[in-house]
């Protein structure tokens, strides 16, 4: 007799990551504050990113502000390809919306390649001995 997977095995364990963001800088006549949150769901598909940003601009002797928002999706896996490699894929879609009420889209994707080498970069032996010890390292 077969055993019957769970829902809770097929999905498996889920980290979820909420967060939120508030910051306010001032450059000479220029006062910026930049305010989002943000979740983040890591289960064993891949990495999934919820994100919603809200940054306005105002100057000094003037009332009126400038606003820009986005909201965004983003996808990362990560596989392994061997003992000491592997790649890392990552995709993105947003909106935007600037100053003037226009609005736009923003799509994008990365493809990375990571290879781990595990000899090399280390100096090795051939250095003075600090008399009295068993010290044979390099100084």
């Amino acid at each position: 007799m077969t055993k019957k997977k769970s829902k809770k095995d097929f999905i498996g364990p889920v980290a979820v990551t909420p967060s939120i963001k508030k910051q306010s800088s001032i450059d000479g006549t220029r006062k910026l504050d930049d305010e989002g949150a943000g979740l983040q769901i890591d289960t064993k598909f891949g990495t999934f990113n919820l994100k919603k940003n809200k940054n306005t601009q105002s100057y000094t002797g003037d009332s009126k502000k400038y606003t820009s928002k986005y909201k965004g999706v983003s996808y990362d896996k990560e596989f392994k390809v061997g003992d000491s490699s592997r790649i890392n894929i990552s995709a993105n879609v947003g909106r935007t919306k600037d100053p003037m009420d226009k609005k736009g889209t923003t799509k994008g994707g990365t493809l990375s390649f990571t290879k781990t080498f595990k000899k090399g970069g280390m100096a090795r032996g051939g250095g003075a001995a600090i008399k009295g010890t068993k010290f044979k390292g390099v100084f």
